[in-house]
Formats: C-alpha cells, structure tokens, sequence
C-alpha cells in the first residue's frame, strides 16, 4: 500500500480512498497497522511520481494520456 498525508488523514494511493483520522474506521486502523509495521507515508504535496521516478503507475499514465490525445 501507498498512503500520502492530508491535512485531516490520509490517501490511499491505490484507489485514491480518503481515510480520516477516525479511531473506529477500519481503513484507518489498518493504515495504523501498516505505520506500525515499517510503512513510510508519502509527506503532503509529494506525488509517487516524485517518490518513485519511472514508476509502473507513470509509465501506465503516460500510454493512457496519449491515447485520449489520438482519440480527440
């Protein structure tokens, strides 16, 4: 999993998932879980483009980017 921190919890980068910073929310407590663990969150404003260059998910954007492009 990939979370970034946001002004009142966390995303989850994998299906942009917005998880407050709520004690009962499991997705939450599964996050809790995952710092615990040795998880490292993404700081504010840092994308996973920044954290990972040449990342699958930007290589993935780009081809999906160019075939809207074509499309128009």
């Amino acid at each position: 999993m990939t979370y970034q921190l946001t002004a009142s919890g966390v995303l989850r980068m994998e299906d942009s998932a917005f998880i407050p910073q709520d004690p009962d929310n499991r997705d939450w407590l599964a996050y809790q879980q995952w710092l615990l663990s040795g998880g490292e969150v993404l700081p504010v404003g840092e994308t996973v483009e920044d954290a990972v260059p040449g990342s699958p998910l930007k290589t993935l954007a780009k081809k999906w980017l160019a075939g809207i492009s074509r499309q128009s």
